[in-house]
């Protein structure tokens, strides 16, 4: 006796279609997300690895110069300027300070601001970091050798306080 089965041509099956289509789909995206890792840049790597290991012993004194000092900051932000007041026990307070803003992950938004002192004791400078963002923030001056960094949302009028660690 025969029976009746009836038989569809394969490319009529649906079942064919996932089963093909899954792999075909992982090699797809997979050639995908290899072309955009092979062009696509990556600013979180360092391309001076040399350069960075010889500089840590200089951070590091750059650091410790900032906890002698006990070097400490309050630093307000507007969307054009920003105001600073530098404490800590400074034989002379420089007249120049450098206060670098760094984006977490992107290296081309990193900006670095001088601020100049004015008659008042204050520092200010102009802010070009669109508010609010957060970001890695370096005072630093140059002439006496010190840094003091935070990490903060910056907010236009909040006060972010900044200090040796």
């Amino acid at each position: 006796m025969k029976s009746a089965e009836s038989h569809s041509r394969w490319y009529k099956e649906p079942m064919f279609y996932l089963v093909a289509g899954i792999p075909l789909l992982a090699i797809g995206w997979g050639m995908v997300m290899l072309n955009l890792a092979m062009t696509g840049s990556d600013s979180l790597v360092s391309d001076s690895y040399y350069k960075d290991g010889v500089s840590y012993t200089e951070n590091k004194e750059v650091h410790e110069a900032a906890m002698r000092l006990q070097a400490s900051a309050d630093a307000t932000f507007t969307e054009d300027e920003i105001r600073l007041t530098l404490s800590g026990y400074f034989d002379e307070y420089p007249n120049t300070l450098s206060l670098r803003l760094i984006h977490p992950t992107i290296e081309d938004r990193d900006q670095t601001v001088l601020l100049q002192r004015l008659p008042s004791g204050e520092y200010a400078g102009v802010n070009e970091v669109p508010l609010p963002e957060r970001r890695h923030i370096w005072l630093e001056s140059p002439e006496q050798g010190w840094r003091i960094r935070t990490t903060e949302l910056i907010e236009a009028g909040k006060a972010i306080h900044i200090q040796a660690q």
